[in-house]
């Protein structure tokens, strides 16, 4: 039965059909893609990287589209949202920023949920400490924290859980100027075996490393502004994270450290993508998530 459910939630990791999608326009004229999913109350995912697709956060929108209007973005230089140039002046907060503000106002609401994982939790920071009000709700998930601490030991921690054969295969990506992040995949999970199942069916073919590379200097640029910021955020933040996330335990405790009503669930036995490793671990991601919303 439990290999069963890891079959489904792998399967939706790999296929989306939208309930509807469109493309908006953000301020500096730049096209992005829009899926929607269920009704209710709007909750917008921000994916991970910077320069993931947004599609394997599927299994979260499909188990929470029953109950809620799942609003999922393709952020600049991802999936549909193409760029026809990435430099430092593309990809800025502002932008990014912006592109939310964008979506904000095709929706017509002032009042939404941000549900970040990773790159998106920093990013729904950078939005709340910009627009508090249209932000009330922060969920993030295994997130980067909100300033540049989090890279002292990020890479460490993935790198020290990597076997021979990664090694190797992180060797000939860089001989052959490819990104590393399917050979340091492992790095990410409790599990080995589920990391390399997940690691054996996964397509990063999009993924955009030059989004990556551009992204975290202009996160840290803006530091200093965004914390001061989010010491007056008053909204309801909730971190659920795997106990062994590479992005570490002090990272969720900064976070609380800035907004004392973060509310953190640890989740032991798990590491950055709660909802792949065993079946024990995603009930309760799954669990934790809707408690939290609700």
């Amino acid at each position: 039965m439990k290999k069963y459910l890891f079959l489904l939630l792998l399967l939706a990791f790999f296929r989306a059909d939208a309930q509807t999608s469109y493309y908006i326009t953000s301020a500096d004229h730049t096209k992005l893609f829009v899926q929607e999913f269920g009704q209710g109350e709007p909750v917008i995912f921000l994916a991970g990287g910077p320069g993931f697709n947004a599609s394997y956060l599927e299994p979260l929108w499909k188990n929470l589209a029953s109950k809620y209007r799942c609003i999922v973005l393709d952020q600049r230089g991802t999936g549909k949202s193409a760029l026809a140039t990435m430099d430092d002046l593309t990809f800025t907060m502002d932008n990014y920023v912006n592109d939310l503000e964008a979506l904000r106002a095709h929706l017509k609401i002032d009042k939404f949920t941000l549900l970040g994982h990773s790159w998106g939790g920093a990013l729904a920071m950078v939005y709340a400490a910009r627009y508090p009000s249209y932000a009330p709700k922060l969920i993030l998930l295994s997130s980067t924290g909100p300033t540049s601490n989090v890279f002292r030991y990020f890479l460490d921690n993935i790198t020290m859980r990597l076997q021979p054969e990664d090694l190797k295969e992180i060797a000939v990506c860089d001989s052959m100027k490819r990104p590393i992040i399917k050979a340091i995949l492992p790095g990410y999970f409790f599990d080995r075996k589920r990391a390399l199942e997940t690691k054996a069916r996964l397509n990063l073919d999009d993924y955009n490393a030059k989004a990556e590379n551009l992204t975290w200097p202009a996160y840290a640029a803006d530091e200093n502004k965004r914390v001061d910021a989010l010491k007056n955020y008053k909204g309801k933040v909730s971190i659920i994270q795997g106990r062994q996330d590479p992005v570490g335990e002090s990272t969720a405790y900064e976070i609380k450290e800035l907004m004392p009503q973060t509310n953190i669930h640890f989740i032991e036995k798990c590491g950055h993508f709660p909802w792949l490793e065993n079946d024990d671990q995603a009930s309760e991601f799954f669990e934790a998530l809707n408690a939290a919303l609700n």
